[in-house]
């Protein structure tokens, strides 16, 4: 009864906005776009489309254009929608920018990026929350600063098999190397931005650009970081040129209590442009020239720049930087009594870059299919609140589900996560 209400609630919310009033489907999917599960999205809409009246199916394209990693397609229908003649709402015309942001962010067309911010402070202020607002300042301090700097390029010319070390921590390792020096970077799709203590920014000839930011890390706290483009860094035989860094200072990726440091982290905007790696469990590290064919649905999707995957009809964040897959809130409400009948509570320690928070929860098992195979994981970590409130997803896959495979593949052009 309570989801009923809850469907009808947004259904209700979303005609009301959009005025459509004889469109559940575009309510429906639109409410699912709004959680981040852009998969079950466009599952609806791909059954569902010729029911959607043609400007809303071009706004669910943009919509899921983007979560799929076509850029240039969702933000050509978002320059379509925009147009004053097409008279939609504030609050979508709001939503579409933010897309437009995050199209120009990918395609590393920082001035675009910072004008899009700019029109949405200017002209949608009434719309936005404190906390929006604070958030949108933020970023527009990040583009602004770099909207003069030149966009990441990658060379490959060959493919690429690197051998991964572990560092104390038990995380990948990946050898970063110019002409000033060689280290160790944890390999992280978790990262939004790739991201450095600031003396190694220093030892790498990193061009640090002032910007007076707050990041906000994986437990929901700030810290204050700046921005760095690195003319040249190499990756194997890989060339890649003007990545964009953000500069911690060391206490920030600084453990001693286990005495670990993090020296660097490769993040998505430099993983997504090799267009495709593959892990394999003796961990080696490839890069390959020609990119992998398959016959399946996209199990992966973009939430601004942090990959999800697809399970059992569940969407999760993708996080290889990740010791520990994590279950979060909304798999906690889903299955409430089953968990509250078979476990006791439980304080987790919720941890990462920035410090840590100790969370009520339980200390749960949970079987995956993964492609037809069942894998179970035991002492997962189940949070029964949100780390932030604008959590969405299930929880947070990590090393422990992929070491139960011989291979990975991950496929950013293509939009999927395969495992051998």
């Amino acid at each position: 009864m309570k989801k009923i209400f809850v469907c009808c609630l947004v259904s209700l919310l979303v005609i009301n906005v959009f005025g459509q009033e004889d469109n559940r489907a575009f309510a429906q999917i639109y409410d699912l776009i709004e959680r981040n599960n852009y998969f079950k999205a466009k599952e609806i809409y791909d059954l569902q489309k010729e029911d959607i009246p043609k400007t809303y199916q071009l706004v669910t394209e943009a919509f899921l254009d983007n979560a799929f990693n076509k850029l240039t397609e969702s933000d050509n229908k978002i320059s379509t929608l925009i147009k004053p003649e097409n008279n939609l709402p504030d609050s979508l015309i709001l939503k579409l920018y933010q897309v437009k942001v995050d199209n120009a962010i990918k395609l590393f067309d920082y001035k675009g990026a910072k004008n899009s911010l700019e029109f949405i402070l200017r002209n949608f202020s009434t719309l936005l929350t404190e906390h929006q607002t604070a958030e949108f300042e933020n970023s527009l301090k990040i583009w602004k600063a770099l909207e003069n700097k030149p966009g990441q390029k990658v060379v490959i010319k060959e493919t690429n098999r690197m051998k991964m070390g572990r560092d104390r921590a038990g995380l990948n390792n990946l050898e970063i190397f110019n002409d000033l020096d060689t280290i160790n970077f944890v390999f992280d799709t978790g990262a939004n931005l790739s991201t450095v203590p600031e003396t190694t920014a220093k030892s790498l000839g990193m061009e640090i650009i002032p910007a007076d930011l707050e990041v906000g890390t994986i437990t929901g706290a700030k810290v204050p970081a700046q921005l760095a483009v690195c003319p040249e860094i190499n990756l194997g035989n890989i060339k890649i040129h003007n990545a964009v860094f953000l500069v911690l200072n060391d206490s920030a990726l600084s453990f001693p209590q286990i005495g670990y440091k993090i020296y660097g982290v490769l993040g998505f905007p430099v993983m997504e442009a090799l267009r495709e790696i593959q892990i394999t469990r003796d961990d080696w590290f490839i890069v390959p020239e020609e990119q992998t064919r398959i016959d399946q649905p996209s199990n992966m999707a973009m939430s601004g720049l942090t990959p999800l995957i697809y399970i059992d009809g569940k969407h999760y964040s993708f996080d290889t930087g990740a010791d520990n897959t994590q279950l979060y809130y909304s798999y906690y409400l889903e299955h409430q009594s089953e968990i509250e009948e078979n476990y006791e509570p439980e304080n987790i320690r919720f941890g990462g870059a920035g410090g840590g928070r100790i969370f009520d929860g339980y200390i749960v098992s949970q079987t995956f299919d993964i492609l037809g195979r069942e894998v179970t994981l035991t002492n997962l970590h189940l949070l029964k609140e949100k780390v932030k409130e604008s959590e969405s997803v299930y929880g947070n896959i990590g090393q422990d589900l992929i070491r139960q495979f011989d291979k990975m593949t991950i496929n950013f052009s293509r939009m999927f996560i395969k495992f051998d």
